[in-house]
Formats: C-alpha cells, sequence, structure tokens
C-alpha cells in the first residue's frame, strides 16, 4: 500500500485558542482522526475491536508544531509505517495544510491489546500480513530525518 493519506479534515473554531490558531491537543485529534482511516485500510479499526475483543492503544506519541493552522482550514494526515513488531507498530505522520506545507509531523508506537487483560498482544495472521505488506512497500522511501530526533533546544 502506498504511503496512506487521510481525506481532508477541517479545523473546527472550538480546536482554535486564545492565540487563535489550533490548540496543541488537537494536533493530536488530527493525527488520530487520520489514523483511523489507515487501521480502516489494514483491518485494525473499530469494527475489528468489536468483532475481535482486540484493539491498538497508543504507547507513545511525539508530535513536531511547525507552522500554525487555523480555524477552517482543512489538513490531511499521511501515515507511514517504519517498523513492525508481533506485537506493535512504530508509524510517523505528517498533518498537511490544503496548500500542500507541513503543520506538524507526528511519531508514534502502537500496540495491540487484547482488552480480556487489557494486556499486549500478538496480531493476528490477516492484521500482520497488512502491516507488513504496507511496512514493505513504505521502506521504499527514506526515513525522514525527524524521525527519532532527540528533544533538544536550537542554540
Amino acid at each position: 500500500m502506498p504511503l496512506f493519506t487521510s481525506p481532508l479534515m477541517t479545523v473546527k473554531p472550538e480546536w482554535t485558542d486564545y492565540n487563535g490558531h489550533l490548540n496543541m491537543a488537537y494536533y493530536g485529534v488530527l493525527f488520530d482522526n487520520g489514523m483511523e482511516f489507515f487501521t480502516d485500510e489494514i483491518d485494525l479499526s473499530e469494527a475489528y475491536m468489536r468483532r475481535s475483543a482486540h484493539t491498538t492503544y497508543s504507547a507513545e506519541f511525539r508530535i513536531r508544531y511547525l507552522r500554525e493552522v487555523h480555524a477552517g482550514a482543512q489538513v490531511r494526515a499521511t501515515t507511514r509505517l517504519l517498523d513492525v513488531g508481533p506485537k506493535a507498530f512504530h508509524f510517523c505522520q505528517e498533518l498537511i495544510h490544503e496548500d500542500g506545507w507541513i503543520a506538524a509531523t507526528g511519531e508514534g508506537i502502537s500496540l495491540h491489546i487484547d482488552q480480556s487483560g487489557p494486556r499486549v498482544a500478538p496480531y493476528p495472521e490477516p492484521q500482520m500480513a497488512r502491516l507488513l505488506a504496507a511496512a514493505e512497500e513504505h521502506a521504499a522511501d527514506p526515513v525522514p530525518d525527524w524521525v527519532g530526533a532527540p528533544m533538544r533546544i536550537r542554540k
């Protein structure tokens, strides 16, 4: 599967702060909503959770805020798999403004969860096959230089 790009999502006015731009918390909402489109494609969505009693949890997520986004703007979230293990995957995302510029980047680890525990559990074969196929295809492009970068103050 090529790099996954969500449909356009609109920034709601109630998501803006007193500075007049998208509040930092809602960048996470947009990334998470973008991830929902991706999990639909690989069959790890809400429908999967309802039929299997398994789901995904976010173990870690880091956002880099690059440019301000304002109410009414439309953005897309890209999702790219970087690595897949038996119970988790590492991914990165970009929030791309409708005009083509990158508003923010995200990097995270998603865990596969058996809700009866809850506990981390291996992916079933069909989901693992989809994840591995996507990761193999995504590996054709270089990993962005910001993936795994340490947090620090520029001086």
